[in-house]
């Protein structure tokens, strides 16, 4: 397993999701990626991949926690560019975006996170019509690097790198799409390849996820973005099927449902 507990500034170091029913939450994903639970924390061969958030409404997609040394120094950092405090509890916190995005933090000496792995987090893109704003302030408060791939107009992707490695990607909403659908994380989960690409995606909507739209290839691996059976965006992923030539991106689906 990639256990993570000594992430850099900035590197996700755990994921979480808001839901109005824990109880279906963990069947769905439990079955899909074999994660157990224990109390509001998923685990995969007794290691911590996740966590459920009770909450009112289901999130539109999953919240990731990123790593900073100091919380209160990072949240002071984020409300000099437009980021505010939402909820602080012990060694985690909820930061609003200037895009109105939520993002956690999480004090990089406290984690224990497994990822990287098949049925665990392998990636994450901010989708936002507001790119600019997002690069800005995410570059200014976590030191990231950034560079562009697509042609930055009719596909408009930036990936943000902590030191060398790659991180986290923000995406600019497709055109076309409506502007009154929010900005949203899309985490993208790794599918077992002993298991398949095809059979994952036809296990979850058996188990009554709905695909977005139809599969593509990426640089980064074949991709099949799902909505939850309470609603929740998440994304499958096979990165041993990649595309070096497609740049491809959730930012194409255009529904706010």
């Amino acid at each position: 397993m990639s256990v993570i507990t000594k992430p850099a500034l900035g590197s996700p170091c755990w994921l979480e999701i808001a839901t109005p029913d824990a109880d279906a939450t963990a069947r769905f994903y439990g079955c899909l990626f074999g994660w157990e639970f224990d109390d509001d924390t998923a685990t995969l061969f007794g290691e911590p991949v996740a966590g459920l958030r009770r909450a009112d409404e289901p999130g539109l997609g999953w919240t990731p926690y990123l790593a900073t040394p100091d919380i209160d120094a990072t949240a002071r950092l984020a409300g000099r560019y437009g980021g505010r405090l939402a909820e602080r509890s012990g060694d985690t916190a909820i930061l609003l975006d200037p895009t109105g995005t939520a993002v956690g933090l999480c004090r990089s000496e406290h984690v224990h996170f497994t990822a990287g792995v098949p049925g665990s987090l392998v990636w994450a893109e901010l989708v936002t019509w507001r790119a600019t704003l997002a690069d800005r302030f995410f570059g200014a408060v976590f030191g990231y690097g950034q560079k562009q791939f697509g042609d930055g107009r009719r596909f408009d992707h930036m990936v943000w790198y902590a030191g060398e490695d790659s991180v986290l990607a923000r995406v600019r909403m497709a055109l076309g799409t409506p502007e009154d659908v929010p900005a949203r994380w899309i985490a993208h989960f790794a599918v077992d390849p002993d298991v398949g690409f095809d059979a994952t995606v036809h296990l979850a909507r058996r188990l009554g996820a709905r695909l977005r739209f139809k599969p593509y290839r990426s640089a980064l691996g074949r991709v099949a973005v799902l909505a939850d059976p309470l609603g929740t965006r998440f994304a499958l992923i096979d990165p041993d099927d990649s595309d070096e030539s497609s740049y491809g991106s959730v930012a194409d689906d255009p529904y706010d449902d």
